[in-house]
């Protein structure tokens, strides 16, 4: 059944980023030339992204049996009335939702104008649109506060945590009315957002663990070549930087035009920098991989399985 999206962000805010817990992991990550790499060994800045995903999906979890506790009570009202829940919400909440008036506009813009993109003609619906979805989302409240003050609803666990095991997918969070809302009924609808962090996850700590990868086997290749890790960038990375001219920039900067809304002269420093960061990394990329050719690595480091729904075929 389809359900408008502002019921549905009634009480699911994910935030920019989505969250999920971690994928378990062995303790080891990866071995370089018999030495281990462990998961306490990655940098404070990736354990940080990490948490903070995890934290993310505290509030993803419990936003969702929210949100399922809503669309029950929606549907359960809506069939009460012999109505559809697109009209019922029609007749309770859009129906409800006043037009904004020129001066509410006007004051918004001016209240906001040192942010707003272009004049007042030009983000006048674009106000228009962002005042009613807010009054929109006030009514929601309202029709939804009133729904659930009609029900019967018995909280059974406090905290939505992620299952344990199998069985653990049968746990009963909240009844409402008749209904029952499970582990399963969160973590099903879940998935695709679960996948996706779990992905992000992933690939900080494995960033992480490439560029210390990269850093053992540069001490080990210095240690042989009786020289520095300094000494072997300077050599073959700095040494081997090619001159960004000015007219790469230009070239750069035509390519790229569209995406870029200040004059050539106001960015060129900026994209010359960005050129040479890139001829760098490709510099630097370029040895790790040679350094790699001799080494024995072994990574363990997974990446998240994909869920069923998302799977090929």
């Amino acid at each position: 059944m389809f359900i408008p999206a502002f019921f549905i962000l009634l009480m699911l805010q994910f935030g920019g980023a989505c969250g999920c817990e971690d994928k378990p992991q062995v303790n080891t990550l990866a071995v370089v030339n018999g030495v281990k790499i462990t998961k306490k060994e990655l940098g404070s800045q990736t354990q940080g992204i990490v948490n903070q995903l995890q934290e993310e999906v505290i509030k993803a979890r419990n936003g969702e049996l929210d949100r399922q506790i809503n669309s029950f009570l929606l549907e359960a009202e809506a069939k009460r009335r012999g109505l559809t829940s697109e009209k019922l919400l029609q007749l309770e909440v859009s129906d409800k939702v006043a037009e904004p008036t020129e001066e509410e506009v006007k004051a918004f813009y001016n209240q906001h104008k040192e942010r707003m993109p272009g004049e007042f003609k030009s983000v006048k619906p674009d106000i228009i649109a962002l005042l009613k979805a807010e009054r929109e989302r006030i009514e929601t409240l309202k029709f939804a506060s009133m729904l659930r003050g009609a029900a019967v609803i018995t909280v059974l666990v406090q905290d939505v945590t992620p299952p344990a095991n199998e069985h653990d997918l049968d746990r009963v969070f909240v009844k409402v009315n008749n209904r029952n809302i499970t582990s399963r009924d969160i973590e099903q609808s879940l998935g695709p957002l679960i996948y996706k962090v779990q992905q992000q996850v992933y690939e900080a700590r494995k960033a992480d663990l490439d560029l210390k990868i990269n850093d053992m086997l540069l001490d080990d290749e210095a240690k042989r070549q009786n020289t520095t890790p300094q000494a072997i960038l300077t050599k073959e990375v700095r040494g081997k930087m090619p001159v960004i001219t000015d007219q790469q920039a230009r070239d750069f900067y035509e390519d790229n035009k569209a995406r870029i809304s200040k004059e050539f002269a106001e960015v060129k420093m900026q994209i010359l920098q960005y050129l040479m960061d890139r001829e760098q990394k490709r510099l630097t990329d370029a040895l790790a991989a040679e350094l790699r050719k001799n080494a024995s690595v072994q990574v363990y480091l997974l990446p998240p399985d994909q869920p069923k729904s998302t799977r090929a075929g």
